[in-house]
């Protein structure tokens, strides 16, 4: 869940670094560092905490060159120090690199190879390993070293003595490098070549590169190879309007639901991937599961079994899918590492649903459906969610011939986001130590989606319930203390759920209602039952952004998180 991006040729490295890092910083922002060459020397500056802490010293410094490797971390071994901080170099100063991915046998080869280390990081066992390596190409130090390494990698090397030289390898963690007009760009998420190129290269699993100015040659463990281009995909342009890019993100919901449901025309061809289908597993983390949830929901209608699985338990359940299912895989980044090994796992009818063309989860299903949601780069997922949701209605519509009515959906939300009284909501919600959300069916996967929105981002302890099952344990943490968010967009169920409601209040607790039907704190507007779950969570995400700005803390980079997961 780290960054890493790279640049070599004509102009200052350092500048370019730091511009890389802003654009992943989403990734993680414990810490970060680069590394430059100047005049044949390799200058290593790092720093804890987020970027713009490493931008002041670099921009303040002379260092200068036209050749450097830069990373943003999410810590996974040790603290999120300046010392664990990357680059990282061998004892003996004859190599620096950066690293994305868990080597899960560095305690072994730290014993095994005699290494030593000054860090808590397993990055560094690497650039001891690749040192020990006797061989006199470091293209093949490298392979050696990769070889015994168990995990997943990306890795971006400068030797000291092949200092006009970056070399890369990969495996499961995501590496890809463009050739722009002024030089060679490396990094771990495409989108961060918007800028600079129209095409890149994505390295494979135990695939290497060796980059110099303007030239680029790829291996793999045996010899070297050719590789086609990409290209970068142009999303559609969202204007930055908001001091934080969630509040930015969730305001264009309408516009990516539309972009979205106007691309999908290209993925039509999917509904005879349905046929003969014998169970249907939806399978996500986070976010990404919430909208599996209601994917079933929509998909019901099929009669044949559905399952939703939480990817980082599927992976390690006994379930194997016959050759008859389909199992849908649902990733905003397409990065996920838990889906990815569910993918793996599956030898099955598989399809994609991510926001992120060329990823790895679009490579190891065998279709895809593409949203069009653009870059979403706040850590909270706001606008994808929305269109995850649209891209199983849209499913829906085409394998019962129906004509989908996003249109409404979209001018809904529109009006919705123009005019709503959620700061004011806000203000209230702030009084309380503790909330829940309640909800019955689709409800109630909304209520988890929106617990998960607020506690991620306000850092405030809140809970998800069926309304249904507050009795069975869940009341006896109401009291004067408690706010309870009741969500009640189903006619039917609307009375039972004004009972839940009772059942708080006659224990001191306060309940908010969030409604189509009647009055209600948080209204809702009046859509089909298949549309409203797409616009009823917009109310939440903005209400966890509001109180998360008005608690001091910044929505976009939430403690302890990033947005792409491709760690275990």
């Amino acid at each position: 869940m780290c960054g890493i991006f790279g640049y070599i040729g004509k102009n200052n490295a350092k500048e370019k670094l730091i511009e890389g890092l802003e654009n992943l910083e989403y990734r993680g922002y414990d810490s970060s560092g680069v590394a430059i060459v100047q005049n044949g020397q390799v200058h290593i500056v790092k720093k804890a905490g987020k970027v713009c802490v490493l931008k002041d010293e670099l921009m303040d410094s002379d260092i200068n060159g036209n050749c450097g490797i830069a990373h943003t971390r999410w810590a996974t071994h040790g603290l999120p120090t300046q010392l664990n901080a990357h680059p990282h170099t061998d004892s003996k100063n004859t190599l620096c690199l950066v690293h994305n991915g868990i080597i899960e046998n560095y305690l072994e080869l730290k014993s095994e190879y005699n290494l030593t280390t000054k860090t808590q990081s397993d990055t560094e066992i690497i650039a001891e390993l690749i040192s020990k390596i006797d061989e006199k190409k470091n293209l093949d130090k490298i392979k050696k070293a990769c070889n015994l390494l168990k995990g997943s990698y990306a890795l971006a090397v400068i030797f000291k003595d092949e200092p006009e030289t970056i070399y890369l390898a990969k495996k499961e963690s995501p590496i890809m490098v463009a050739l722009g007009n002024d030089g060679v760009y490396i990094s771990s998420d495409a989108n961060a070549f918007k800028k600079y190129a129209n095409n890149f290269y994505i390295l494979k699993n135990n695939e290497f590169a060796k980059i110099s100015n303007n030239n680029i040659e790829f291996y793999n463990k045996n010899k070297k190879i050719n590789k086609k281009t990409n290209n970068i995909e142009k999303t559609f342009s969202f204007e930055n309007k908001n001091k934080y890019l969630m509040q930015d993100e969730i305001m264009q919901t309408p516009d990516a639901l539309k972009e979205t449901a106007l691309y999908f025309d290209n993925f039509k061809n999917i509904k005879h991937y349905f046929d003969n289908v014998d169970k249907i597993y939806l399978i996500g983390c986070g976010t990404a599961y919430h909208s599996c949830l209601l994917g079933k929901k929509y998909l019901e209608f099929l009669n044949v079994p559905i399952f939703t699985e939480i990817a980082s338990e599927f992976r390690y359940s006994k379930i194997k899918p016959s050759k008859n299912s389909l199992c849908i895989f649902v990733s905003q980044s397409g990065e996920t590492a838990d889906t990815i090994a569910c993918v793996k796992k599956c030898k099955c009818k598989t399809l994609a649903i991510t926001n992120v063309p060329n990823s790895s989860i679009t490579f190891n299903c065998k279709k895809t459906i593409l949203m069009k949601a653009g870059w979403e780069r706040a850590v909270a997922s706001t606008k994808a969610y929305c269109c995850q949701l649209l891209v199983f209605y849209l499913i829906k519509c085409l394998l019962k011939n129906e004509k989908p009515k996003w249109k409404q959906l979209v001018s809904s939300c529109r009006k919705y986001l123009k005019k709503n009284n959620i700061k004011d909501i806000s203000k209230k919600v702030l009084n309380f130590e503790k909330i829940m959300f309640i909800g019955r069916q689709e409800d109630y996967v909304t209520a988890m989606e929106s617990s998960l929105k607020l506690k991620e981002i306000s850092y405030i302890n809140c809970i998800a319930c069926p309304s249904g099952e507050l009795k069975h344990g869940t009341l006896a943490l109401v009291d004067e203390n408690t706010l309870v968010i009741l969500i009640s967009t189903k006619h039917s169920l609307h009375n039972k759920n004004l009972l839940s409601k009772q059942e708080i209040e006659a224990r001191m607790g306060c309940c908010f209602v969030a409604s189509n039907i009647a009055d209600s704190k948080i209204e809702l507007p009046n859509l089909s039952s298949d549309l409203l779950p797409i616009l009823s969570i917009l109310p939440f995400q903005l209400l966890a952004c509001e109180v998360c700005i008005s608690k001091g803390y910044n929505p976009d980079k939430p403690r302890n998180l990033s947005k792409s997961v491709t760690v275990e």
